[in-house]
């Protein structure tokens, strides 16, 4: 079941801890409150990928040098109150939710771009769309422009929003005390950390094997 904005008021202003939904700060109530959503803002902080400096990401290597190379492949920017971030056509960055947010054990939320930005041709995520029940920390926003002319962003504007659904029953596990969670409880905007995935842990130890078994042969 999708929550109301009533649902939501309700769920943000309970004394009770385990239900309650947490963003913060929420600056204009009857701005961001819309009939089944709440818009949220753009933070200050965004990563602007640099692709000359890079020519791939190799996710087999050992985790430190990917994190240096992926520290390389990206430059943090942080704007000034009212000075613009210009995202050109076909630029990629990185940034993020202005609030913080909390979901409780029974909400799972859904982040998506409003109308209004996304007919200039702004996006806010590839993929990752979905919040976990749990989550607890900044969402991190995906921009991509898709349109045809430079689009100046300033932190504070509400370029998305969240949409919250009930579960059925609580989740068992939230997401941030899963065993692989790598972006909970983060604040600001979180680069990608593919490489701590479970798969590319199996991946390079088979690598090491393979390399090991090739060598003792020669």
């Amino acid at each position: 079941m999708i929550l109301n904005e009533h649902q939501i008021l309700e769920r943000m202003l309970t004394d009770d801890p385990e239900r309650r939904i947490v963003v913060t700060p929420i600056l204009d109530p009857v701005q961001q409150f819309g009939p089944s959503s709440l818009d949220v803002r753009l933070g200050p902080d965004f990563e602007v990928v640099r692709t000359s400096r890079l020519t791939h990401l190799d996710p087999l290597k050992e985790p430190a040098e990917i994190a240096g190379d992926v520290a390389r492949y990206t430059e943090s920017t942080v704007i000034q109150p009212g000075e613009p971030f210009v995202l050109h056509p076909g630029e990629f960055a990185l940034a993020s939710t202005l609030e913080f947010i909390r979901l409780p054990y029974d909400i799972a939320a859904r982040l998506e771009g409003r109308s209004t930005w996304g007919r200039l041709g702004l996006e806010i995520h590839a993929t990752a769309g979905f919040v976990d029940p749990g989550f607890s920390g900044a969402l991190t926003f995906e921009l991509k422009n898709a349109g045809q002319v430079p689009l100046p962003l300033y932190a504070g504007l509400r370029i998305a929003q969240l949409a919250f659904f009930e579960l059925s029953e609580p989740s068992r596990l939230p997401y941030r005390q899963k065993r692989y969670t790598k972006y909970a409880g983060r604040l600001g905007t979180a680069g990608s950390r593919y490489f701590q995935d479970p798969e590319y842990v199996a991946l390079r130890n088979a690598a090491r094997r393979a390399k090991s078994t090739s060598s003792e042969e020669a």
